[in-house]
């Protein structure tokens, strides 16, 4: 059965759209079959990977509306193992009958339970979600095992994260019992600043095992992936940030009972 996470964090900035990329590509890498969902309006994965608009038969509006299912709004990425469906949100009304459609907060999940009759199931399907507590980051939340909190290593990074724990916490006790907090990861840290250290000593104490052992570097090769439209891994597999992400994998899997 596919494992659904959702990458999240209300707060902005944090490096939730790296992560979805990264984390995507370095379990393809490791052989499992990836699906990454981009229901962010911004579209950031989506781009991230170059599928620009000339590019996108259909994406994630059209699985909302109903003018299309989820299996028909898969996308290549070019790398093997990893597939993508896009966003596909271009103006301002887009948006905001996304945001409406979303109200239905069961659909996601309805879409994602028809991906099990694929002759070749994915492994992992991963949702990048808003940066927001929308109703589109609940419904991700509804139809997932699992999620992922990137925690950027700056000032006021851990009281952004306490709201949403609480959430996920309520919708746990009430409509989805099985999600559970795949881990808790720290991003943009940079090495012997007063600032990251901090952040890392307070982060251990207040989430201890939900901190995941792998730390994502502050690098900028990782920023130069973004502008080539690829992975990491993919632009250069020996860099500081490609490594990162590829551990981050091997914990995932870990985490699910792999090795």
């Amino acid at each position: 059965m596919s494992r659904i996470i959702t990458i999240t964090n209300p707060k902005g900035g944090v490096g939730k759209t790296t992560t979805t990329i990264n984390l995507g590509a370095s379990l393809a890498i490791y052989a499992r079959k990836v699906l990454l969902v981009d229901i962010d309006p911004d579209g950031a994965v989506s781009t991230g990977l170059g599928l620009t608009r000339d590019k996108i038969k259909c994406g994630v509006l059209d699985i909302f509306s109903g003018t299309a299912d989820l299996k028909s709004a898969i996308h290549s990425t070019g790398l093997n193992g990893l597939d993508i469906v896009p966003c596909n949100v271009w103006t301002s009304d887009h948006e905001t009958m996304l945001a409406d459609l979303a109200k239905n907060r069961n659909l996601l999940k309805k879409e994602l339970l028809g991906l099990t009759e694929l002759n070749e199931p994915y492994d992992f399907i991963i949702i990048d979600s808003p940066p927001a507590l929308s109703d589109l980051t609940i419904g991700a939340l509804l139809a997932s095992h699992s999620v992922i909190i990137p925690l950027q290593c700056g000032h006021f990074a851990l009281k952004a994260v306490g709201r949403l724990m609480r959430i996920i916490r309520q919708l746990r006790q009430t409509v989805n019992p099985d999600l559970r907090i795949e881990g808790i990861l720290l991003n943009f840290f940079e090495k012997g600043t007063r600032v990251s250290e901090r952040v890392q000593q307070e982060a251990r104490i207040a989430f201890g095992s939900l901190l995941f052992k792998t730390i994502i570097p502050k690098n900028s090769a990782l920023g130069y992936a973004a502008f080539l439209e690829k992975p990491a891994a993919l632009v250069n597999i020996t860099d500081q940030g490609a490594r990162a992400y590829l551990n981050l994998a091997l914990e995932v899997l870990g985490r699910n009972g792999e090795s």
